[in-house]
């Protein structure tokens, strides 16, 4: 399989920049989707899209902001039937299988910003996504119509300390609507020497209920203690 790009950009003015990007996809079915038991389906076809974007980039010595607009058109996308009568028949896959959506199109924007004003580092990006089989015309499962995240990062010397929110939106999976879900992380990193450095992290720190995927029960709270070494 032979898939290719073509993109370009044109610097508008000093720290603007206008780009463009088109392309064509190709994904095979991973081992799951062909054969695990009770889920996989031997006789899924590949993924094969085509796909456009258009971005507006704005930068400066302390920030920078883009816009990004995307449009991608798939044919026999892999994804997850909850509807039994299309599986095989046997009792194995009475709760779904892997399957391909004909025609579907993914179509939608993202608004991303960063800025540094002295020890402080602030991040946010906003993603708007309208996902659609487009025979039924119905929404493609476990895909958010937007999600959110905000982050900030404090410096001083060898320290560093860190908060991410991140929110998902209501998205369907199997007949349900899954509830929108916000979670907080929060870090804390001390560079010991030049090539040492420990982080502590708390993922979750809400301990907020998550459900990732219909009847399926996400980690709770987690806390985390990492050294690391690079040579680098």
């Amino acid at each position: 399989v032979t898939t290719g790009r073509l993109g370009g950009a044109y610097t508008v003015l000093p720290g603007l920049r206008l780009r463009a990007l088109a392309g064509t996809s190709f994904a095979a079915p991973s081992f799951n989707d062909l054969y695990f038991p009770g889920y996989g389906v031997a006789g899924l076809q590949p993924e094969r899209g085509q796909s456009i974007e258009f971005g507006l980039d704005w930068r400066t010595a302390d920030g920078h902001a883009s816009l990004t607009a995307y449009r991608n058109r798939v044919r026999d996308l892999i994804g997850y039937e909850s509807d039994r009568s299309r599986c095989p028949p046997d009792p194995a896959y009475d709760f779904g299988c892997a399957a391909n959506v004909a025609r579907a199109r993914l179509q939608g924007a993202t608004l991303a910003a960063a800025q540094r004003m002295g020890a402080l580092a602030l991040r946010v990006q906003l993603d708007f996504l309208q996902a659609r089989d487009q025979d039924s015309g119905q929404r493609l499962q476990r895909r958010a119509a937007h999600q959110a995240s905000l982050g900030a990062d404090w410096t001083s010397g060898d320290l560093t300390l860190g908060a991410a929110v991140l929110q998902v939106g209501a998205r369907p999976d199997g007949g349900k609507v899954l509830a929108a879900e916000t979670t907080l992380d929060l870090t804390a990193g001390w560079r010991l020497a030049p090539a040492w450095a420990l982080q502590a992290k708390l993922v979750n720190a809400t301990d907020r209920d998550l459900e990732p995927a219909r009847d399926y029960q996400g980690l709770g709270r987690q806390a985390w203690l990492v050294l690391r070494y690079d040579t680098q």
